[in-house]
């Protein structure tokens, strides 16, 4: 382990965690599907299951389930998830889906544009602090672990099975996210000793605890 690292995993965990031992890509979206292989999304007013992620005046990443949930004033670049489809099968791991919805619907739909996941949010078009979740959807949860961590697997898998959207990020492979937990525990007044670290709504969790990441959540819920 590199010595920066080794500084990183000094504590352990007071929770169950782990610690180791000793260019923007634009375009219509059926002309970049006939390059990379990508399905045709079109947004149907009538047809879905869909689920818009849009910005709201006060500068935050809000989800509506259907088109005219969705103000007018936040139409000119939509976030679209398409449920009827895998995010497998989208990519959205690396790609996102934008609409501009501001006009009547054409016949056959509002067409999309597929965009670079990473160099999209790299640019700050979606604003602030928000995360993206796997899907392309909104997150306030968290997760900093490892690939080896079986605890943060553990943390990853409650969270799946709870249906809570998520971001996992490896402070080990990606320097970024280290750097953003560190910052993160400096102002949270914590020293870090493990991973994983669990930020649910800004509020930080040693280790993972299935009941404190429930509690943690439900006291977000409207």
């Amino acid at each position: 382990m590199k010595p920066s690292r080794l500084l990183l995993f000094t504590l352990v965990a007071p929770l169950a965690g782990c610690r180791r031992p000793a260019p923007l890509a634009d375009g219509s979206s059926a002309g970049l599907a006939a390059t990379v292989g990508f399905p045709t999304v079109r947004v149907r007013p009538d047809g879905g299951p869909y689920l818009f992620s849009y910005y709201a005046p006060d500068g935050k990443l809000h989800d509506a389930d259907k088109l005219s949930a969705v103000p007018i004033e936040s139409r000119r670049q939509v976030l679209i998830r398409d449920l009827s489809r895998s995010p497998a099968e989208l990519k959205t791991d690396e790609f996102l889906y934008l609409a501009d919805l501001r006009a009547a619907a054409p016949d056959d739909g509002y067409p999309t544009s597929i965009v670079s996941r990473y160099q999209f949010e790299a640019q700050g078009d979606v604003g602030g602090d928000a995360e993206l979740t796997e899907d392309g959807g909104s997150a306030q949860v968290i997760v900093y672990g490892t690939a080896w961590c079986g605890a943060c697997k553990a943390a990853r898998s409650h969270l799946r099975e709870r249906h809570i959207p998520f971001v996992e990020k490896d402070i080990e492979q990606d320097p970024a996210a280290a750097q953003e937990l560190a910052r993160k525990a400096k102002r949270a007044g914590l020293k870090l000793g493990g991973v994983p670290v669990v930020d649910v709504r800004g509020q930080l969790m040693m280790g993972y605890d299935a009941s404190s990441i429930d509690r943690a959540w439900a006291q977000g819920q409207p």
